[in-house]
């Protein structure tokens, strides 16, 4: 019997990595609807919205690759990014992540 894993970039997000894209496409300007970590049609819009206004493939699927891309434009805009602390410690994303007050907090 063989297997195919996919390579973990593809994969599908998880409850954390799904509230993360939710968080990341908000403040990027993009409605992603409810942030609870689940992904529903609003979030599939605003994925669908992002990829297309940055020229990549149409999926519409909350996958690690998609937070990576996130993750990297937002820290590719320090003057709208939002702090990071030392990610090394294995602390979740709000402790890694906190809003600048000069954002007006959450």
């Amino acid at each position: 019997m063989v297997a195919f894993v996919a390579p973990a970039h593809s994969m599908e997000a998880d409850r954390e990595s799904v509230f993360e894209i939710q968080v990341l496409l908000q403040h990027l300007g993009y409605e992603p609807g409810r942030m609870d970590g689940l992904a529903g049609p609003r979030l599939a819009r605003a994925i669908r919205t992002f990829e297309a206004d940055h020229g990549l493939p149409i999926t519409g699927q909350a996958d690690m690759a998609l937070n990576e891309r996130l993750h990297g434009l937002v820290a590719a805009r320090p003057g709208h990014a939002l702090l990071e602390a030392d990610a090394s410690q294995g602390r979740g994303f709000w402790q890694r992540h906190s809003w600048p007050a000069r954002m007006g907090g959450l």
